[in-house]
């Protein structure tokens, strides 16, 4: 679908790793380049990264992404806009209309939640709000909490993130991955995610303790970065010595190799902050069900639509270390079963879950075309097709 001329005002970009990051960089690289200019922070490596980019980056210090909107909007004669992360960014929404922009989009993450709870940002987000003529939600566990706090100012409608099947999937080597971080030939466990507290990687190496009683060969492995990082690496020394890895982030060539590493995927996040920090849906949770792995999840916002539970994986509450470890006990003693979710669980990504289908809903919205009632594809429901 052609769309208007669009800036993209974003917090979130590459080379910068995390899921909102990878939610922007695949609707963005799917919009016609020509009709695209992107405003993004600094970042180490993003000269290098925007250099073989076919659509203009422009790059702002310490998060001024409003600066020289309005040059911007009349060089490139910009008719949209779309703001990928309202929270903290629909502050930013007045400053966009003002320099010209006609239609604004922006997308909500789950985070918002955290927002509303709490007086203040929630009274800045209603006032955001109507700058918009819409936002856009993840799923139906997201969707009551944030309608109702907005009080009907703007319009609400899906656009989901997803997954590449073609770049996760069954059948590539795990083998050098193993050999890398000395793995062993034993079960391997494998959480991939930011390393911030509601994640729950904190829980997972308490529960991995007890896994070890069962199964001493097994291995957790965890991927990622973020200012837990140094934390749990030594929670890990100390809980589980030499069962546990903490990688640090891995290149983007590398990641689809660590999953086919593993045998069972985890990713135990809670809310956080007495609720005010959620988990929008969880990308990598995706990503390991497109690789045929099966996978455990926390509750929180919108996690449980990452997953079918009891099909391709597990929800758990994850509050503690408890549900955590009976699941992984249930999943590494039945590796039939495991492998029967796994499977499950690539169908059901490979149907459901379309990056393509997600960048022409953005396109319909940015166009203000009447049939962008925010699905793409499918639902992200049961097929019975799957299992």
């Amino acid at each position: 679908m052609e769309i208007p001329r669009t800036l993209v005002l974003t917090g979130h970009f590459p080379p910068e790793p995390g899921g909102v990051q990878t939610f922007t960089w695949e609707l963005v690289r799917r919009l016609p380049a020509g009709r695209v200019v992107v405003v993004a922070p600094a970042w180490p490596g993003a000269a290098e990264f925007d250099a073989g980019l076919p659509f203009p980056v422009v790059r702002r210090h310490a998060y001024l992404l409003f600066r020289g909107l309005r040059g911007l909007v009349e060089r490139h004669r910009i008719e949209a806009g779309w703001i990928t992360a309202a929270a903290p960014f629909a502050m930013y929404a007045p400053f966009v209309r003002a320099a010209g922009v006609r239609r604004l989009v922006g997308s909500t993450h789950g985070q918002e939640l955290g927002w509303f709870r709490a007086a203040p940002t929630r009274a800045a987000l209603r006032a955001a709000a109507g700058s918009f003529d819409a936002l856009t939600h993840l799923c139906g566990g997201t969707l009551p909490e944030l309608a109702d706090a907005l009080g009907g100012r703007t319009r609400l409608v899906r656009l989901a993130g997803a997954v590449d099947t073609g770049r996760f999937r069954p059948g590539l080597d795990g083998a050098g991955i193993r050999r890398r971080h000395a793995l062993g030939s034993g079960p391997v466990v494998l959480s991939v995610a930011r390393l911030v507290r509601r994640k729950g990687h904190d829980t997972l190496i308490r529960a991995w303790a007890d896994v070890l009683r069962r199964r001493p060969d097994a291995r957790l492995v965890i991927v990622g970065d973020g200012p837990m990082l140094r934390r749990l690496a030594e929670l890990g020394d100390r809980t589980a010595p030499g069962s546990v890895t903490v990688t640090g982030p891995v290149s983007a060539a590398d990641l689809p190799r660590y999953y086919a590493a593993a045998d069972v995927f985890a990713l135990p996040c809670r809310d956080d902050r007495h609720g005010l920090q959620t988990e929008g849906l969880g990308l990598s949770t995706l990503e390991a069900a497109a690789s045929g792995l099966p996978v455990i999840v926390g509750r929180s916002g919108g996690s449980p639509e990452s997953l079918v539970d009891g099909r391709t994986g597990v929800l758990v509450d994850a509050s503690g270390p408890g549900e955590l470890a009976l699941a992984l006990h249930r999943l590494l003693a039945d590796p039939g079963r495991a492998r029967a979710m796994g499977a499950a669980g690539r169908r059901w990504a490979c149907g459901t879950w379309s990056w393509d289908g997600a960048a022409a809903r953005l396109s319909g919205l940015l166009a203000g075309s009447p049939d962008a009632d925010g699905r793409h594809g499918r639902e992200p429901a049961w097929d019975s097709r799957i299992g």
